[in-house]
Order: C-alpha cells, then structure tokens, then sequence
C-alpha cells in the first residue's frame, strides 16, 4: 500500500531527503540530533513498519557504540575531566562530539532506509537521465550497493552452509579461511552481474538518444505547493546556521545546551522540514476524516 507520501512527483521526495541529510550533517547540536532521530524512526514506521530499520539494526547499534568510543580514546581535549584510563584523559567534550557524530551517522543510515522505501530507480531515472544519464546510473546503483549486496551475501552464505562451509564454526583460522571465500564469490558475482548489465544497456542504446519508453511522472499543484514549503523551509534553516544557530561548538570551550529563542526558531524550522512525510500522512488522515 501506497502512502500519500509515495504519490508525490519524484523531484518532491528528492529534495526532501537531500534537504534532511545536509541537515543531518550541518545541524550537530545534541537537541537537533535526538529530534530528528525521533522524527526518522517515526518516518520508517509509517514507510515500511520499522522492516527496514531491523534488518540494519545491529550494524547501526555497532557504528553508534563505535564512533561514541573511538572519539574519547584518541582525542583528549576538553577541560571537563570525566575520569583517566592509565593516565589517558576521557573529557566531556570528547564524548558530546564523538556522540553527535554517531547520532548524525546513523540518522542519516535511517534516511537512506526510508530513501530505498519511496525513491524507485524509475523515479531516479526521471529526474536524472535526461541530462545526466551516466551520473543518474551510477547514483542508482551506488544507492543500491549497499542492500544488494547484502541480499548476495545472504545468498551465498546459505549456499556455502549447505556445503559445510560457515564462519560461525569452526576454529577462528578456518573461519577467517572460509569468510574470505565469501568475499571472493560475492566479487566475482558482482563483477560478472555489472558486466551483463553494462551489454544489456548499450545493447538498448541509453544515453544515445530519446527513450522509447519510461515512466512519466506529472507535476500537480500540491507538489508545486511541497516544494516551495521544502526550499522554504530549508533556506530559513540555512539562514539560522550561517548565523551560528543550531550548533554547539565543542571546541575549544564548550557551550551551553541551553537554546537561545533563535535557536528555538530554527529548531522548529528543522522539525518541520524533517517532519514533511509525517505531515502528509496526518492531512491525508484529516481530510478522510471529515469528508465521512
């Protein structure tokens, strides 16, 4: 089932997620962090009831409890001293930033969960392939790098189990033995599906001329009226953090958490914008309300 959000013009999801991952990375303030955190994962159970979101889950727990300890273990600066590890200085500064770096990281992960859900390569191709038709093969496949060869991997280690081959047993000589087969198979399928791929596309000429045939996508009025609230929205909050709001510098000295009434602004600026997708679903609820 479709939600309302999936029925905009594909230029109206694109702007949206490359406005909330600039946003991601320009925004590192630990407030800005954890609501957009919130709004994402919110987003994600509207999208795809969080089945995304599970399957990345594990990596994401392990790249937050990474980037959160790697920062404090080789960065000693900071005046607020929390506590020493044989005389290896753990400041407050350190964890804050290695935090809200790891919060930004694996927000943006989330976005890019949703992004698989809404933008289909044929949306991608729309808005792309008829001026930058190699730039808009390469951004469509790079976006489905990472699943697909996830998937690979799943399949190819189900086959190796069933010839007594895992990297769950086994001494860790053996294990180390066998992942390394993993790798080398799923390169070679990779290569050899990138190679049948790239014949196929100049068998059919893209790029070399007009397309016979693709998906036609049609700009109404509510998504001229989306994109002037997204650019709207987007250009106040760039305002705001040229002008120093929604971040907290760390170092030398760090700032207060305290958010000033600007601060507070841009925040809410921000919430909407991340907010959009939610928004939509909540008017298209409304509106069915009232017309029964």
């Amino acid at each position: 089932m479709k939600t309302r959000f999936d029925r905009f013009h594909p230029l109206v999801t694109f702007l949206f997620y490359a406005g909330a991952v600039s946003l991601m990375i320009l925004m590192m303030h630990p407030f800005f962090l954890v609501i957009s955190m919130a709004v994402i994962v919110f987003i994600n159970i509207l999208h795809d009831r969080l089945n995304g979101l599970r399957r990345w889950s594990f990596f994401m727990i392990i790249t937050f409890l990474l980037m959160l300890m790697m920062n404090p273990l080789f960065n000693e600066r900071g005046r607020h001293l929390l506590f020493e590890i044989n005389q290896h200085r753990v400041t407050e500064e350190a964890v804050v930033y290695g935090g809200m770096n790891a919060l930004s990281i694996i927000g943006i992960i989330a976005l890019f969960v949703s992004y698989n859900v809404i933008m289909t390569p044929n949306k991608l191709l729309f808005l792309f392939a008829k001026i930058l038709p190699q730039f808009a093969v390469l951004l469509m496949l790079t976006l489905r790098f990472i699943p697909l060869m996830r998937r690979r991997l799943e399949e190819i280690s189900v086959v190796q189990k069933s010839k007594g081959l895992s990297v769950s047993h086994g001494s860790w000589r053996s294990r180390a033995k066998t992942g390394m087969l993993y790798v080398q198979t799923l390169l070679t399928f990779s290569l050899e599906e990138a190679i049948q791929t790239a014949d196929s596309m100049k068998a059919r000429g893209y790029g070399e001329g007009t397309r016979s045939y693709y998906q036609y996508f049609k700009i109404n009025q509510a998504d001229v009226i989306a994109v002037i609230y997204l650019l709207s929205l987007f250009s106040l909050i760039l305002i705001g953090w040229f002008s120093g709001f929604g971040v907290l510098t760390v170092y030398p000295i760090m700032e207060s958490w305290h958010l000033t009434r600007m601060d507070t602004l841009v925040l809410i600026c921000y919430s909407m914008f991340l907010s959009f997708p939610i928004l939509v679903e909540a008017g298209g609820i409304f509106r069915w309300r009232l017309s029964n």
